[in-house]
């Protein structure tokens, strides 16, 4: 196949404001009957807005001038739904770095944010080849088009001329148009989702009219699980199948589909996604296998099917999948292979792999823990997490969110979504592998260069709590649901066993809790009232993070009974509490525990559940005091950097690291006699831009003591950093001014983690042995700048799926 004369990472698959997919590519001189298409479906006076003119057809020429451009100083991107050109948007430069934009969008297709789309892209594309400024003239009555560049968080200017209002505006990003960005594409990626998980028709394609099939077992879950809105099966020859009416395609239907479920054999798949493509099903669940997890020839035909539902708006899960469920009362979808509903719950999950989807599901019922939703991707060809993350963030049925993922597809967006979800919805991930996650089949996969510690500590960073096993997940989701987080880090424990106790006493410290003294103990016989009592004092006491009760039963009473009796009086203590409270039990009951308190049967869980709830405490605090620390906006011009690929000198080095910060930066090769910390600037495969600090040690060297985190940080976050290393106080050690020495190494940090942006053409900067002077310079021992063309890479300032 021929590669296109454009760059690969213009095309993208965005999600309109109502979450429906269109696919976004430049123009090419093929598309000239499909534009003509377009232009003849424009009302006439959406011609006149775009043109100031009657304009009833398009000539030769005009095919030849708008579908005829050099991707460089003309630019056009053309969406695509279903195969028909529904929008174009292009900018002219006119020199001096500048350039008019402009775009028109089918009529049905106005006011879903397609137009914000194009801006966001076009601007994208225009930084690339050097355009920094966008104008555009704009009818007075052409209100959707001012307010689209109003509202896209750019700084824009606007005056009257004559008949027209001509706009203005730097299309550098903004922190206001990032935000813009952001919250538009959260709002239709959520209601993507929101759609498949609450959908009001469902059909199944490949049910059997005998049970003993998938297909069969998936129509039998839907209907056995209760789902409230419409069911119907496609099959070719009969009417009815279980008592749910069947239809001979999804075409055949007659009315909107919002889901169907698709488990025939794999080379049957790609008729059924252009059938339902035909009757403008919103999405599919792929159930069936034979696809990028049997080899080479499956993963192309997993190509196709992605090709498929980006070109005609559809979105996918799976194909491989176990499916989606919703426990929501009102909703009862249960379109999975999965044989009974879940219990009611507030966990949202996703997962990858059917067979354990499955099994963690079982082990979830085991432990007590409901769920609200639940998407297992299978190969998550095109939903995947960072989709549900979305959606559950504003899903009021979820309080918490918890991952087993094998890979992640687009690591620094999955990172940014989780940092803003996990300030409100504690984020939970079993780990399943290595950097980058373990390579099942069925996925391209991109692991990190920089190995497992420091993607550990940058999905940390990002407010992600990380753990080895599912049943540790499972437990931190039974603390933290219907309770508030632990402030602190002390635990008061209210216990009828001495042994017990003990051993929870010496669990806290090897936790990083801590115990609150005095211990509470009680005899076996006593009342559970007095356990009420004492557990309701102390999660009123600022001192106490957490609660932990231990009960054994009495021997001349049955475990059970007595068990339930003092789970209910815990229960009692009230949803007012500010502490978290956790019981340990000989045996734990079955059923639903009373009043959703968390029990344990083993000490050492509790205990290091209650930990990871408090990690997340400490983490959210952490995080706040980063964000109300904001540094001084730059104000300095882009940086430019000598052609590449290339490694610079250590003074040209120093000049261009010194012009795109705020510290001055000078080599000095016989700097010694102070410790300094080692500093760099990474591309990352998986994450991007990294920036790491080390001290400059040996010892530290040899213990991995270094701290990884996403570039650009705050200089707050470069304090972090600092302050999260071992060795820390080697940097200011015989210093009396420690606190100016960590400020300026700190500003030195920040300021190389923007060289990416600030001196585009950068790929990789590491500075040794940094000092701070008295005087507020830097000094290094060692410089070290690569310059050169990175890798193409699709800007995280336009959304894309």
């Amino acid at each position: 196949m021929e590669r296109p004369a454009y760059p690969l990472e213009w095309e993208a698959d965005v999600l309109l404001r109502d979450g429906h997919p269109v696919h976004l590519r430049p123009i090419t001189p093929d598309d000239g009957e499909a534009l003509r298409e377009f232009h003849g479906r424009l009302s006439a006076q959406t011609v006149y807005f775009r043109f100031f003119s009657t304009k009833p057809r398009l000539t030769d020429a005009d095919v030849e001038y708008f579908t005829r451009v050099d991707h460089r100083s003309r630019v056009a991107l053309i969406a695509l739904e279903r195969d028909s050109i529904v929008g174009v948007g292009r900018f002219d430069a006119i020199g001096d770095g500048t350039a008019e934009v402009a775009f028109i969008i089918r009529d049905d297709m106005q006011g879903r944010g397609l137009g914000s789309v194009f801006l966001e892209h076009l601007a994208a594309a225009a930084r690339e080849v050097g355009v920094r400024r966008f104008l555009a003239e704009v009818l007075p009555e052409n209100s959707r088009m001012l307010a689209t560049f109003r509202e896209a968080g750019y700084e824009v200017q606007q005056r009257r001329e004559e008949d027209v209002v001509a706009v203005g505006f730097d299309i550098e990003p903004t922190a206001a148009s990032v935000s813009v960005m952001e919250a538009r594409e959260h709002r239709s990626e959520a209601r993507s989702m929101e759609r498949m998980l609450s959908p009001e028709c469902v059909a199944v394609v490949g049910a059997s009219r005998t049970s003993g099939g998938l297909g069969h077992a998936v129509l039998t879950h839907l209907a056995d699980g209760g789902f409230t809105g419409q069911l119907i099966a496609v099959h070719p020859e009969v009417d009815e199948i279980a008592g749910v009416p069947c239809v001979r395609s999804l075409a055949a239907a007659q009315r909107p589909i919002d889901l169907a479920v698709v488990v025939v054999p794999a080379a049957q798949v790609p008729a059924v996604l252009q059938d339902a493509a035909a009757a403008g099903v919103h999405g599919l669940v792929v159930v069936s296998g034979g696809f990028g997890d049997s080899g080479p020839q499956g993963l192309d035909l997993q190509r196709e099917l992605v090709a498929t539902v980006n070109r005609t708006g559809m979105r996918l899960v799976g194909p491989n999948a176990l499916g989606i469920l919703n426990t929501d009362p009102a909703v009862r979808l249960n379109a999975s292979l999965v044989p009974r509903m879940p219990a009611i719950g507030s966990a949202g999950f996703f997962c990858q792999s059917g067979a354990l989807g499955s099994s963690i599901l079982d082990r979830f019922a085991a432990k007590g823990l409901g769920v609200s939703s639940v998407v297992s991707a299978g190969n998550r060809a095109d939903v995947s997490g960072n989709d549900l993350l979305q959606f559950w963030e504003e899903d009021p049925r979820t309080e918490v969110v918890l991952l087993h993922l094998e890979t992640i597809g687009n690591a620094r967006k999955f990172a940014r979504l989780v940092h803003r979800l996990a300030k409100t919805k504690p984020v939970v991930m079993v780990r399943a592998g290595g950097a980058g996650l373990r390579h099942p089949l069925g996925h391209a996969v991109v692991s990190s260069s920089l190995g497992q510690h420091a993607v550990d500590q940058i999905l940390a960073d990002c407010g992600l709590v990380v753990v080895e096993g599912v049943d540790r997940m499972i437990d931190v989701a039974r603390v933290v649901v219907g309770q508030p987080l632990p402030a602190s880090p002390g635990v008061a424990i209210v216990s009828n066993s001495d042994a017990l106790s003990a051993l929870a006493a010496n669990a806290l410290v090897a936790h990083g809790l801590e115990l609150v003294e005095p211990l509470v103990a009680f005899a076996r016989e006593e009342s559970p009232t007095a356990y009420t009592e004492a557990i309701r004092m102390r999660e009123h006491d600022p001192s106490v993070g957490a609660v932990l009760a231990i009960y054994v039963p009495p021997i001349e009473e049955p475990a059970e009974e007595a068990i339930r009796r003092t789970l209910r009086s815990c229960a009692d203590c009230g949803e007012d509490r500010h502490a978290p409270v956790v019981a340990v039990m000989a045996a734990r009951p079955g059923g639903e525990e009373p009043g959703g308190l968390p029990v344990f049967a083993d000490v050492e869980d509790a205990v290091r559940a209650l930990a990871d709830a408090h990690a997340i405490s400490v983490w959210r605090a952490a995080d706040a005091r980063r964000s109300s620390a904001t540094d001084e906006p730059w104000s300095g011009d882009l940086v430019e950097v000598p052609a590449g690929p290339g490694v610079l000198t250590a003074d040209d080095a120093a000049h261009i690291v010194t012009r795109a910060g705020a510290t001055r930066i000078v080599c000095d090769l016989d700097a010694s006699g102070v410790v300094g910390c080692d500093i760099r600037l990474v591309d990352d495969p998986l994450f991007g831009a990294v920036v790491t600090v080390a001290v400059d040690d040996e010892v530290a060297d040899l213990l991995g003591d270094r701290e990884h985190r996403l570039a650009p940080v705050t200089c707050a976050g470069a304090l972090d950093m600092i302050s999260s290393l071992r060795a820390s106080a080697l940097l200011t050690r015989g210093s009396d001014h420690a606190d100016s020495v960590l400020e300026g190494l700190a500003r030195a940090i920040s300021d190389v983690s923007h060289l990416h942006q600030r001196a585009p053409g950068v790929r990789e900067a590491t500075l040794r042995h940094a000092t701070r002077r008295a005087s507020g310079d830097v000094t290094v021992g060692e410089i070290t700048v690569v310059v050169g063309q990175t890798a193409a890479a699709a800007d995280p300032t336009a959304r894309r799926l």
